[in-house]
């Protein structure tokens, strides 16, 4: 496969954003080397579908996304790709519908401070939760591996939005605090597959995962009926507890919250 058919069958396949990408790389080709075309990496030996060397379509749409503004194609785009690399990994294809905002309603999230994810049910709920401890290993938490303990509530897949800030928002406050203030909103609070789906495509974008020094409360997911808080580690290790008070009010617990597109 070529350069050229690449961009050809991600148009007909609807990736307008992947397609745009690789037509600019054969256009930086053309003009700095007259290179028309090249052919990318071959099948390996005995006609095995691995390749020999994996090509990132997410690295070549993410410095679009890093500094173009995200319209709807775009982030559409990139979230095709995320779960298209991803769910090779389990073994899963992973259909990505059309983001369900405008363009306009992305950036007014964005000054918001809140950006857009997509969560495929296939991974959202408890019992699917071990696959994303597939796709992220790093994890290496109880809350990821099979017959976990951790349920969820509300919604649990399709496209949210979410808090982008790396350190909670929302410090010292308490459950009822966090439930009033996202009823105001309009929100809900984030689950624990939202916050990991959330917190990997934080890493992505910007090399930091949530909450390296903080903590949040995740009002969506329970232990045993108690709401737990998470953290991750800079080394990708993701930890989930119970023990606070609903009454509790620290420096550094905070709560996330999730937000889904108005009827």
């Amino acid at each position: 496969m070529s350069l050229r058919h690449a961009e050809r069958e991600f148009n007909r396949m609807g990736l307008k954003g992947l397609a745009r990408a690789i037509s600019g790389i054969r256009q930086e080709l053309k003009d700095r080397k007259n290179i028309e075309d090249i052919a990318l990496p071959e099948l390996g030996k005995n006609g095995s579908k691995k390749p020999k060397e994996a090509v990132s379509y997410v690295s070549a749409l993410l410095p679009e996304y890093q500094t173009k503004p995200h319209t709807r194609e775009l982030v559409t785009s990139l979230w095709k790709a995320i779960w298209m690399e991803e769910g090779r990994k389990i073994g899963a294809k992973i259909q990505v519908p059309l983001v369900d905002r405008t363009e306009e309603e992305i950036k007014e999230l964005e000054e918001q401070g809140r950006m857009m994810i997509y969560v495929p049910q296939k991974v959202a709920t408890q019992g699917t939760r071990h696959l994303l401890g597939r796709i992220f290993p790093k994890m290496q938490n109880h809350s990821v591996k099979k017959d976990n303990s951790v349920t969820n509530e509300g919604v649990e897949g399709g496209w949210f939005d979410i808090e982008s800030s790396p350190d909670s928002p929302n410090l010292k406050t308490t459950e009822d605090d966090l439930r009033e203030l996202f009823k105001s909103q309009g929100k809900q609070g984030q689950s624990l597959s939202q916050y990991i789906v959330g917190s990997q495509f934080l890493k992505l974008t910007t090399g930091h995962y949530f909450d390296e020094i903080t903590y949040s409360r995740l009002l969506d997911s329970r232990y045993v009926g108690y709401v737990v808080y998470a953290d991750f580690g800079r080394d990708g290790s993701l930890f989930v507890d119970w023990d606070l008070d609903p009454s509790d009010r620290l420096d550094r617990w905070g709560g996330r919250s999730s937000g889904v597109k108005k009827a």
